[in-house]
């Protein structure tokens, strides 16, 4: 059974960012971006945190 792809791994793919680069940018670690990207992002303040570098609306990344 394939899980469904969350919107932070989505936008990733699309910018071509690899979650290193991605935990690099956002000075993370890979452990912790690894998780938002397989289990996306459930809160506001983290979307926000985010959508900063990933150039999109907060409300564009968070899985419900």
């Amino acid at each position: 059974m394939k899980k469904h792809s969350t919107k932070i791994a989505i936008r990733l793919r699309l910018l071509g960012l690899t979650q290193r680069d991605f935990a690099r940018v956002t000075k993370q670690s890979v452990t912790l971006i690894n998780h938002f990207c397989v289990n996306g992002i459930k809160t506001a303040r983290i979307a926000k945190k985010y959508a900063k570098f990933l150039d999109c609306e907060p409300e564009s990344l968070i899985d419900f």
